[in-house]
């Protein structure tokens, strides 16, 4: 284990170096990290409002467990969602793997060196998550120092079972997946996983739950709880762990949890040694091809530089894992799930809520729908990566006769083409489901269309300043760099100045609102586009 732990320190440090950091990157991570000091106050104090909340409620039917219950099953969730990208990148699709295969290193060894990173950022999480909640929960409760030190264990151990379980898994499928012959779709479809992973749990858990009667089982001790760990059974564990402290059931299932974390290690290093080589050296294959002048002459066909180049970043984006889960997936993400818990609940509070509109103040409404608009399109990681995505072959660029403004289009039409798709999802949902007024729906439809293009402009300007090219695994384009809240951060103030003008102007109307909105965000568009060329005139051809 010595070796792998000197193989572990070697890959954090090529991973988390700030050796190659400019000044003014280095300066931008303390900023960066000074403004993330009140979203994380902010995050505290709802924490602490829904536990204190739940406590509250829960406490005096003796069920205050399940709040532990639906904290672990949220965070097995998230550990499982976030590790499908992140083991992916770095035990398969990173730059490096190849190299560390001649080195003379057991598969345990590098899989335990390669599992650093991104159970660092799965630590991140459980620190931000599942640290104060636990905090929390024990000074409702009363604890003691005895609950603590036994959280601390539980806390600590929490990601291991779901990261163990999704390396496992994705490993089977590297192995006996036909890589080398499929590799392209290989990759597109296992990027899915994840996806598929989040959509179908929230499915059989809704299922599940509507045969359940919740009424009854609120009189039975640990019933409820039972139920909402039902799919996870680690959850069900350190639950009873933290909650019977003192009985021999909570010593006896926190005893099986640190087993079961134990084993988890064990099956996950053995797995690897037989299985992580042969995934690997899978990779390294290529399919050969009979040369078909047919084909040839379909793909080799005039078309416009702009639509090539469109199309090339679109096939890069979707087939590289990373980019794919954090783009693609990231983007549909919520207008998909949205449709999902709607369609499943058809008689929720949601579902009347487009008619409701008809009896709610124009102005408040069409004013609101643009600020979540904001909020959901401010985060675009097509466009805050656009620079970035080309790592080192950025310099290509640079020497091919394309001029800079065509490259930069594309890459904004990319990032635009990504909102597009959640408005249209979105759009879907709002005129079938949630049944909203057409005429609100269209004003909508065009301000988010505005909004949409300038958040990609936003974006493009963001990495454009401050590219990542030296980048060895992909995730290194959206992990540890904050990009993505700086955009969002400026965006939420311009717009947040607008809504709040517009909110206390005397303009009264869904239509004169609308016009005045749509007049100003052409305005803030024609700015930061002139912006955005003097940006490109200045940065292009001096990147580095």
């Amino acid at each position: 284990m010595n070796k792998a732990w000197k193989l572990m320190r070697v890959m954090v440090k090529m991973q988390l170096s700030m050796a190659n950091k400019s000044s003014t990157e280095k300066f931008g991570f303390v900023i960066i990290g000074l403004m993330m000091i009140p979203f994380g106050l902010l995050i505290l104090f709802f924490i602490q409002g829904i536990i204190g909340n739940m406590y509250a409620a829960l406490e005096p039917l003796g069920s205050e467990g399940v709040i532990l219950g639906l904290l672990f099953v949220m965070m097995t969730f998230i550990f499982c969602f976030t590790s499908i990208g992140t083991v992916l990148s770095s035990f398969y699709f990173a730059e490096d793997v190849e190299s560390f295969i001649s080195l003379p290193f057991q598969p345990y060894q590098i899989l335990f060196g390669k599992s650093a990173v991104p159970f660092l950022s799965l630590y991140g999480l459980n620190t931000i998550l599942l640290l104060p909640s636990l905090v929390f929960y024990g000074l409702h409760s009363g604890a003691g120092a005895l609950y603590y030190l036994l959280a601390v264990i539980v806390w600590a151990l929490t990601p291991i079972i779901p990261f163990v379980l999704t390396a496992i898994v994705l490993m089977f499928i590297m192995r006996f997946a036909n890589i080398s012959r499929n590799k392209d779709r290989t990759k597109v479809l296992v990027g899915l996983l994840g996806f598929a992973f989040a959509i179908g749990i929230n499915v059989l858990l809704r299922l599940d739950s509507g045969t359940a009667n919740v009424a009854e089982m609120l009189t039975q001790q640990n019933a409820l709880l039972e139920l909402v760990t039902k799919f996870f059974p680690t959850a069900y564990f350190s639950s009873i762990a933290l909650t019977e402290i003192g009985s021999w059931t909570g010593l006896f299932y926190f005893l099986v949890f640190i087993a079961l974390s134990l084993v988890a290690i064990v099956l996950f290093l053995t797995v690897g040694q037989k299985l992580y080589f042969k995934g690997v050296l899978g990779l390294s294959g290529g399919k050969r091809s009979e040369f078909d002048e047919e084909k040839v002459q379909k793909h080799v066909k005039q078309q416009s530089l702009l639509t090539s180049l469109w199309q090339k970043e679109m096939r890069i984006i979707f087939r590289t894992p990373t980019f794919f889960t954090q783009i693609v997936v990231q983007s549909l993400f919520f207008p998909i799930f949205l449709i999902v818990i709607i369609l499943l609940d058809p008689n929720g509070p949601l579902t009347g809520w487009g008619t409701q509109l008809n009896v709610i103040e124009g102005k408040k409404v069409i004013l609101g729908m643009f600020g979540l608009t904001v909020v959901a399109l401010g985060i675009n990681p097509a466009s805050f990566s656009s620079i970035s995505r080309d790592g080192k072959s950025w310099f290509n660029h640079l020497y091919l006769p394309i001029p800079s403004s065509t490259v930069i289009l594309s890459k904004l039409l990319v990032s635009f083409f990504m909102n597009l798709l959640s408005i249209l999802l979105l759009s879907l949902a709002a005129l079938i489901v949630l049944k909203v007024p057409f005429i609100i729906w269209l004003l909508w439809f065009v301000i988010s269309l505005i909004t949409g293009w300038v958040a990609s402009i936003a974006g493009l300007m963001i990495d454009l300043y401050s590219p990542k090219l030296n980048w060895t695994d992909e995730r290194e384009v959206f992990k540890g760099r904050f990009i993505g809240i700086v955009p969002l951060a400026l965006e939420a103030a311009v717009f947040g100045v607008v809504i709040l003008i517009l909110w206390n102007s005397g303009l009264e109307g869904v239509w004169s609102v609308s016009s005045m909105l749509i007049l100003i965000l052409l305005i803030i568009t024609a700015i930061t586009q002139y912006f955005l060329n003097r940006m490109v005139q200045k940065k292009y051809y001096k990147i580095v």
